[in-house]
């Protein structure tokens, strides 16, 4: 693990100095817009041009990223960010400033599909849960430190707009000068909103939601604290807090949602953030800083948490090869909440003054609520030991989930050689010569074998057992290790065949199963019951077998007794 971090520094510390410019854009322009006299809820629709920029970065990020590569993106939208805040220094229109936002969030989508798929590129199935924490720090990190910033110049100068292009420009330097060449990247399709909703209906409604009051708390928090003179350092200090209550609250949920019905602590967390809004309300008029930023960070904690939990219990009723496509329409869903989130918020803040902002929160998070016991009634809680685990995960951004360690572990596809080409063409013509193709060639080079042997498998629709068999009567004193992979490999490429697979890998290589299940179970954990059932199915029909055998033999020896005395008789 040392050794992957060490490789990805330079990406971490990209990342880290792209959140610092970042951090200070979020504060700088609901604090500027304030300033210059603009009404709330038109700094509400600004703000949330943002996640429109988002939501049209996440869906064509991956797709230009193939098209020009990793760094490319990554360097050439860093850029043209830093070109959309310098943009805002030079005329305070709010048009302007509204385009100006879309232009920021579509880059940092794309900046953000570009470093999350080179650090799962770069790591392994062991390693991606590790990578994931580091990554989520560093942007915490980032996010926290950045709003410092504001306290360098006079937010009515333009000085402010200048250190933030030139941070966003400086996050290109370490992957610029980085060695490491960019990664392929594989596209994945989404699962629709509609078919993750009749799955998970709660895991779709909390995420929409969560965007909603993520977007509208962080983005107007600003606007907030002017009204109760929370300004300068003091504000850096305010947001700085409701950062790391998002962060530190993220290990306390973790842990309950785990050995909890995870709608039970969801409930019970959406209570806790509406009563500590409640409380925000009622000592804002006091100015009690210490025990109003407290209360904030308890609420923007919770709020922040909501995001990984409504993934959490989603992933809960997928299968494990479901779970990346669905993230798309995860992300979908929060990318709308962030939309209509600091809208509608600035609206009531219009109406009813800046404390409505958690009225808004609060008035939110009931409903949420009120939905989650909805849902307790209708569907019954599953058994922890059928639970995916909660994993920590930053705000919304274009990932497809690549970095989950839940997910299916995809290996970036290799070029096949000119050899293998040639195997797909005489398998696809004939599929029967691709056994005895096998059986001759793995005597010779086994490694080859191997991977003509998966390939086959994956382009036609020959018995994975069949391949298996084939390779395991050639090697005879070939290293175990090679059909390791191989049990691996044919399943891995065609997981409908394990059932069939283990069930007569039990009936005929009985010693082998419990390695081979093994080996599988640890790439695909999801796979884990279907094996047991087939293992426990060929085990019960060998039983019976036996038990037919013996019942036949102890009728052929009584035969004979019977035969015998009567031939003593006589």
């Amino acid at each position: 693990m040392r050794q992957t971090f060490i490789s990805l520094f330079s990406l971490f510390l990209s990342c880290f100095i792209l959140l610092l410019g970042n951090g200070l854009i979020n504060v700088l322009l609901p604090v500027r817009m304030g300033h210059d006299g603009i009404s709330t809820n038109i700094i509400g629709i600004v703000l949330s041009l943002y996640f429109v920029g988002l939501l049209i970065g996440a869906l064509y990020s991956t797709s230009l990223i193939k098209r020009a590569g990793h760094i490319r993106i990554f360097t050439g939208c860093a850029s043209l960010g830093a070109v959309s805040i310098l943009i805002c220094s030079l005329y305070s229109d709010p048009l302007l400033w509204g385009a100006m936002r879309i232009v920021l969030g579509f880059c940092i989508a794309c900046t953000f599909t570009a470093m999350e798929s080179w650090l799962s590129d770069s790591s392994t199935k062991e390693t991606r849960g590790q990578v994931l924490a580091i990554y989520n720090s560093v942007m915490l990190a980032g996010l926290f430190g950045g709003q410092f910033f504001m306290n360098i110049a006079d937010v009515q100068d333009n000085v402010l707009f200048v250190i933030a292009g030139i941070l966003l420009c400086s996050a290109v330097i370490p992957v610029a000068l980085s060695h490491h060449a960019g990664p392929a990247i594989q596209e994945v399709r989404s699962m629709s909103l509609l078919l993750l909703y009749k799955r998970s209906p709660l895991g779709v409604v909390s995420c929409l939601v969560s965007g909603m009051i993520y977007s509208a708390l962080f983005s107007l928090l600003p606007v907030f604290a002017k009204e109760y003179d929370i300004i300068g350092f003091q504000l850096s200090l305010y947001m700085g807090a409701a950062i790391l209550g998002a962060f530190i609250l993220q290990f306390p949920v973790g842990y309950l949602s785990d050995r909890f019905d995870r709608r039970t602590v969801l409930f019970v967390l959406l209570l806790t953030s509406a009563a500590a809004d409640l409380v925000v309300i009622v000592l804002a008029p006091s100015r009690i800083e210490w025990a109003i930023f407290l209360a904030t960070a308890v609420t923007s904690g919770i709020i922040a948490c909501t995001y990984p939990l409504s993934i959490t219990e989603a992933f809960d009723k997928l299968r494990q090869s479901e779970m990346v496509s669905a993230m798309g329409s995860m992300i979908l869903a929060f990318a709308l909440g962030g939309i209509i989130g600091p809208y509608s918020a600035s609206l009531v803040m219009d109406s009813f003054g800046s404390t409505s902002l958690f009225y808004f929160l609060a008035l939110i998070q009931l409903f949420l609520a009120c939905f989650v016991i909805f849902r307790m009634f209708v569907r019954q809680a599953l058994p922890n030991n059928e639970k995916e685990h909660f994993v920590m995960q930053g705000t919304a951004t274009a990932s497809v989930g690549v970095l989950d360690p839940r997910t299916a572990y995809i290996k970036a596809e290799i070029p096949t050689s000119a050899e293998i080409n040639t195997v797909i063409t005489m398998t696809q013509a004939d599929p029967t010569l691709i056994i005895k193709m096998i059986k001759a060639i793995v005597k010779t080079d086994a490694p080859l074998g191997l991977e003509i042997a998966s390939t086959a498998v994956s382009v036609t629709d020959i018995d994975i057992f069949d391949v298996y068999e084939a390779m395991n009567e050639a090697m005879c004193d070939i290293s175990p290790s090679i059909l390791i992979e191989l049990t691996l490999s044919v399943v891995l490429a065609k997981p409908d065949q394990t059932y069939a697979f283990i069930y007569k890998l039990a009936q005929l290589y009985p010693d082998q199963v419990a390695e081979a299940t093994s080996n599988i179970e640890k790439m695909m954990p999801e796979l884990s019951k279907v094996m047991a059932r087939a293992a426990m199915a060929a085990t019960s029909a060998l039983v019976r077998h036996n038990a037919d055998e013996h019942d036949i033999d102890a009728h052929a020896d009584k035969r004979a007794t019977e035969i015998g005395q009567v031939r003593e008789d006589d």
